[in-house]
């Protein structure tokens, strides 16, 4: 057996020491960090020192054994699956939430959106008009009540109109929003390639065994707050290469590799609609999650009614305007109906050449001029009083003067109020009352909005399980790192004691050996 070199004992007990005190060191990081966001609990990563041969064990060479530990890094506690579970699950919360935002920015249009029962904004307008018409065929030749049935239509146009700018507004206002989360997550991905290129380079210096080097873990701990904020726009996958960089994937396209970014282009198309495309192999963005999966296809969403690759099948701002563009068409075809023109000799309707009843236009399409035009379809966005009814004042709406005859201005409220009337709202149908087809569009507005509610809450359920489960690994525990700090320090002290032996031999090895 070899002899063992002289001052080798005080070697292995230095090298003790050093890892034992970067461990204390690395604890009380820890500790320090406890309340940081985005911190990962870090620890010493140890091995046996190697004993002057390219293989850790070397059984001629027993000699030499017994040099030491020594310190390969600082190394972060983190699961990977636990990672990207808590990222999928947080990209379909993002998606409820979002979807829930919508919804509920749609519903608020609506006066009465939340409450059907309420007597507020369109059921609150039908009840004037019902009542106004009422009123006049008690006396169906007073220009008194004429003039009341007239300002209750009036007030329902304008209703129909704000309602319309109103969605409008919501369009405009979840677009910019949206565009704004696209800027987000094109900073996003670039802060991610800049970081692949910085830790990349530092993976550079720690393989160079003879240099004392610990990880960027704080690099590390700043990507994965960025890839968990990502994970909110839409789902992804992350891949980490051997120099300590990261492919990411999102919705299926490779979008961060090395220090390479793609980019994510917003579109907003010219009837309202909007679009993801990514710059870089210009494929359309499709995620499986996320809040940016929501506003598309709720901003784009036309129902059963989609007309273009741009809309989608959810019921979203476009499904809501074609309602009312039904409700406003069908309003505007009971009321041009309804109140005939007079014939030349005043005895009766007129009728036409073809022995048809010629009806009063008291509804029409407001242009951009202020005028109507009576060819155009009705929506409610455009829909108003006839200029022919305005120009005529309130003796437009009474038939005749000489003829007190109710029933014809007594049959729009019949048809108003008819059970049997059939709406056909794109590609959709609807019997009932225009009450009742109001409160059915607004009562499918809530449920969709209750039911991403629930989805939402149970998504983030399993959420904040995953993150609990990963707060498990890789959060600070005060107590676990409080044992920690009493065992290193336990083995600081013995090897201190070990040091100490290692003294009193080798005095009695050169100062007494021979004497």
């Amino acid at each position: 057996m070899s002899l063992r070199p002289t001052f080798m004992g005080f070697e292995t007990t230095k090298s003790a020491i050093f890892v034992n005190q970067k461990a204390i060191d690395i604890v009380g990081t820890n500790l320090s960090n406890i309340n940081v966001n985005g911190y990962t609990r870090q620890r010493v990563e140890t091995a046996t020192m190697v004993i002057g041969s390219n293989n850790r064990v070397v059984s001629n060479n027993v000699g030499l054994m017994g040099q030491g530990v020594e310190a390969l890094g600082v190394a972060q506690i983190r699961d990977s699956y636990l990672d990207q579970r808590f990222r999928e699950e947080y990209s379909q919360n993002s998606y409820y939430n979002e979807a829930v935002d919508v919804l509920s920015d749609i519903q608020s249009v609506f006066d009465d959106g939340s409450d059907v029962s309420s007597l507020t904004g369109i059921v609150s307008a039908m009840g004037e008009i019902f009542e106004s018409i009422q009123d006049f065929a008690e006396d169906p030749t007073a220009g008194t009540t004429a003039n009341v049935v007239m300002s209750a239509f009036s007030n329902m146009t304008q209703l129909l109109n704000q309602l319309d700018k109103n969605l409008t507004n919501v369009q405009q206002q979840q677009s910019f929003d949206m565009q704004n989360d696209v800027n987000r997550v094109n900073e996003l991905l670039q802060e991610l390639a800049d970081l692949n290129h910085t830790i990349s380079q530092d993976q550079t210096v720690i393989a160079n065994p003879d240099n004392e080097h610990y990880r960027s873990n704080e690099l590390y701990d700043q990507r994965n707050l960025i890839l968990d904020e990502l994970a909110g726009y839409g789902n992804i996958t992350v891949a980490e290469k051997a120099d300590g960089s990261v492919d990411v994937t999102m919705g299926g396209v490779l979008v961060v590799t090395g220090t390479e970014a793609n980019q994510l282009n917003f579109i907003q198309n010219d009837d309202g609609t909007v679009g993801l495309h990514w710059a870089e192999g210009g494929e359309n963005a499709t995620f499986a999650g996320g809040s940016l999966k929501a506003n598309m296809e709720y901003i784009n969403g036309r129902g059963t009614n989609v007309q273009s690759k741009n809309e989608t099948p959810q019921k979203g701002i476009p499904y809501y305007r074609d309602k009312l563009n039904t409700f406003a068409n069908a309003l505007a075809s009971i009321v041009n109906t309804s109140i005939p023109e007079l014939n030349a000799d005043g005895t009766g309707p007129l009728l036409d050449a073809n022995g048809n009843t010629v009806y009063k236009t008291l509804l029409s399409a407001k242009q951009e001029d202020g005028s109507t035009d009576n060819t155009v379809s009705i929506t409610a966005g455009n829909i108003s009083i006839s200029d022919e009814w305005t120009k005529g004042g309130a003796d437009y709406f009474i038939y005749s003067a000489d003829i007190a005859d109710p029933s014809y201005a007594q049959s729009i409220a019949i048809k108003l109020t008819q059970t049997d009337h059939k709406f056909n709202s794109y590609g959709e149908s609807f019997t009932g009352t225009f009450e009742d087809f109001y409160i059915d569009f607004v009562s499918t507005l809530g449920a969709d909005i209750s039911y991403n509610q629930g989805r939402a809450e149970a998504s983030a359920v399993i959420t904040n399980d995953y993150l609990a489960r990963r707060d498990e690994v890789s959060g600070v525990s005060r107590d676990e790192e409080t044992a920690n700090l009493i065992t290193y320090q336990k083995s600081y002290e013995a090897i201190a004691r070990v040091m100490n032996v290692m003294n009193e031999l080798l005095d009695v090895l050169i100062n007494q050996t021979g004497v």
